[in-house]
């Protein structure tokens, strides 16, 4: 059921909108994306290269009201708007490149959020 979840939301980022695209480029990846797993839980992805060895860093809130947990992930770039961040998928909006749809895949269950890069510097 996970898997057909992730799927479906991949699908239709992915291939719905129809709309003119903007050209993404690997500079539109670079920055620090922000949002809120379930609208609840903050998480940041900041991403300073995609060279094959390249690390995004991670942070997330477990709870609300918690502090920031911080992880490094390895970065996969799968196609021309896609990253693969370890178990994180980030799909850029074609029509906003300062908008994103994220996909976690976590042990207990997956989760999405909407992602917005965010102007101040790294």
């Amino acid at each position: 059921m996970k898997n057909i979840l992730v799927l479906g939301i991949l699908f239709f980022t992915l291939f719905a909108n129809n709309a003119k695209s903007e050209e993404i480029t690997e500079q539109s990846f670079i920055g620090k994306w922000c949002g809120q797993w379930d609208q609840m839980f903050e998480f940041c992805l900041t991403i300073e290269s995609l060279n094959s060895d390249s690390l995004a860093k991670y942070q997330w809130k477990e709870f609300t009201d918690g502090k920031f947990k911080k992880s490094n992930k390895p970065i996969k770039r799968v196609n021309r708007n896609t990253l693969k961040i370890d178990n994180i998928i980030l799909v850029i909006d074609e029509n906003n490149l300062s908008r994103a749809n994220a996909v976690g895949i976590f042990k207990v269950r997956s989760r999405v959020s909407v992602v917005t890069k965010q102007t101040s510097k790294l």
